[in-house]
């Protein structure tokens, strides 16, 4: 049954900080969060209100990785960080609504048209940098170099924070990335706007996505040349659903370089497919073709992408061996062979269906 337990708010701005985990998986960036005076476990979940009872933060669980070990925590998660989403949730459902009701009667090609539209629209888009930030106490910002003019502004902007965002790693292939933001920047203004805080960056991703800007311009303190520099900078519209094509080849499990990987900053080039799994007993398992690899050749074809990599193992033969060059997470490139086993170990790929949220599986070779 439902159950309130009173707690006073210790912290309301506190700026996570998760490493990247051993294994590449979502990890939080860019968000505050809400910590209370008591400790009331990871063993439910639930919302933090005020007198009013008004919903001011959900209770989320966190993880991250302390020598090895998964460590969880539990803190509020901010209002904002999830109202705005709500409402373009709910406005997203009513245009989808609205566009079934006007199929029906229709003709079939406008049914199938707008069944592609859907298909085309699959989720709600959201704006990202692709930027990971960490907040930075001013007092320490003014020892990294940062102008006593740019202190005060930032400390009158802000009086509860008096802090700075800090780049602490560009997504590779980013746009930031292109245009020359590296770490240790400092990020001052956004369209002419100070920011120092998550909250404000949304703000102003969230008002930039209302009126169809798809450029930023950034004010930064460039700290390894002392000045300050500006930078346009183009956003990603992403979405939540991430992998959406699976392939199992001699019993590993092989897909496109995922967001989490393309996080860690390092991608080899012509980077090819990822194995993020394999299964024990497999060609893969006995001759070490295992997970935290890119597949980059077969053969000597190179294999950048899942559609170039099926069209050349489709060509092999069964009982035969494979020349496999993979490069793992440590940059550290190698070649291996492998023995075909297609009777026991057959090529098949799952592809999401985004409409009906089903996976579907297809044997390509047996």
């Amino acid at each position: 049954r439902p159950t309130a337990r009173d707690a006073s708010v210790t912290n309301a701005t506190a700026s996570l900080n998760i490493p990247a985990a051993e294994i590449p998986r979502f990890h939080v960036v860019n968000e505050e969060v809400i910590e209370l005076d008591q400790d009331f476990g990871t063993s439910f979940s639930g919302v933090l209100i005020d007198e009013e009872a008004s919903v001011k933060a959900l209770w989320g669980s966190f993880s991250r990785q302390v020598g090895g070990e998964e460590r969880e925590f539990c803190a509020g998660i901010h209002s904002y960080s999830f109202k705005g989403w709500i409402e373009k949730t709910v406005d997203f459902l009513k245009k989808g609504q609205g566009e079934s009701n006007e199929e029906v009667g229709g003709d079939v090609g406008m049914a199938e048209a707008g069944a592609e539209g859907k298909q085309a629209g699959r989720s709600v888009p959201v704006p990202v940098m692709n930027i990971e930030f960490q907040a930075l106490l001013l007092s320490k910002a003014a020892n990294y170099g940062l102008g006593e003019k740019w202190i005060k502004a930032l400390a009158e902007f802000d009086r509860e924070r008096k802090q700075v965002l800090r780049v602490k790693s560009c997504m590779t292939g980013s746009s930031a990335r292109e245009r020359g933001i590296s770490e240790g920047d400092m990020l001052l203004q956004v369209n002419g706007k100070i920011v120092s805080s998550f909250a404000h960056l949304q703000q102003v991703l969230e008002e930039m996505q209302g009126v169809g800007v798809e450029e930023l311009k950034l004010t930064v303190f460039k700290m390894q040349q002392q000045r300050l520099e500006e930078v346009s900078m183009k956003v990603d519209m992403v979405d939540g659903l991430g992998t959406d094509r699976l392939v199992h080849w001699s019993g590993a499990q092989i897909q496109g370089s995922y967001r989490a990987l393309r996080e860690r900053g390092f991608l080899p080039k012509n980077h090819g497919v990822y194995i993020s799994r394999w299964h024990h007993g497999s060609p893969a398992h006995r001759y070490g073709l295992y997970a935290l690899h890119w597949i980059l050749e077969v053969n000597g074809a190179e294999t950048p992408d899942i559609d170039t990599f099926l069209q050349v193992v489709s060509k092999l033969e069964d009982k035969s061996f494979v020349r496999i060059k993979v490069c793992h997470l440590d940059n550290k490139p190698k070649v291996i062979t492998l023995k075909l086993n297609h009777g026991f170990w057959p090529t098949w790929l799952l592809t999401l269906n985004h409409r009906s949220g089903e996976w579907e599986r297809s044997v390509l070779q047996n």
